[in-house]
């Protein structure tokens, strides 16, 4: 077998793979050419199945009470795995306390989001992304603590106060904050003049 940068070459009619594992997936060429005519070329597909791998990109997490959070989770399997958010050994739903939402990359790849709405007391501890298929589970932890300063993203946005009654949003308070500070200056600058 010669390897190069595009793959790897076999010379002859059968190629075998023993103990496939799960980087020996995709696409291989078989290519028939007998310098005469123009050669024949097909494709075969190979999956490997194997358990899910979860990777958890923040395993420590905090945020300010109010605000919300992302929980992240990457998990590689197949087939693919279900999916499931634990919390206090309860699975967690779509509500308005929790926003679940799951994008596959590729058949093997799926990146799944658990956002904390408005944190409260009771939403801090630890979270559970777990993924299982017919040949295994897999889990990462993610600790959510309480901070006293809004994390940025997601809290940039919006924040709300008084059980969602009302909201402010960060620009808005920004927005105030340069008017009285451009006010200040102008008022220092006719004192001067």
């Amino acid at each position: 077998m010669k390897r190069s940068d595009r793959g790897a070459t076999y010379s002859g009619n059968v190629l075998n793979i023993h103990s496939a594992h799960k980087e020996d997936r995709g696409t291989y060429y078989c290519v028939a050419d007998n310098g005469v005519s123009r050669g024949d070329r097909r494709n075969v597909n190979l999956e490997v199945e194997f358990a899910p791998v979860v990777t958890v990109p923040r395993p420590r997490v905090e945020q300010a009470l109010q605000y919300d959070m992302d929980l992240e989770c990457h998990i590689e399997a197949y087939p693919p795995p279900a999916i499931r958010w634990l919390k206090d050994s309860v699975q967690l739903s779509s509500n308005q306390h929790y926003q679940l939402s799951q994008f596959s990359t590729a058949d093997e790849f799926t990146d799944i989001t658990l956002r904390v709405i408005t944190a409260e007391k009771r939403q801090y501890g630890e979270y559970i992304c777990q993924a299982t298929n017919k040949l295994g589970e897999a889990e990462g932890r993610v600790e959510f603590t309480e901070s006293v300063i809004p994390v940025c993203p997601p809290a940039c946005g919006q924040a709300r106060y008084g059980g969602g009654a009302s909201a402010i949003t960060v620009s808005s308070v920004l927005l105030a904050v340069a008017t009285v500070l451009t006010m200040v200056a102008i008022a220092q600058h006719v004192k001067r003049a």
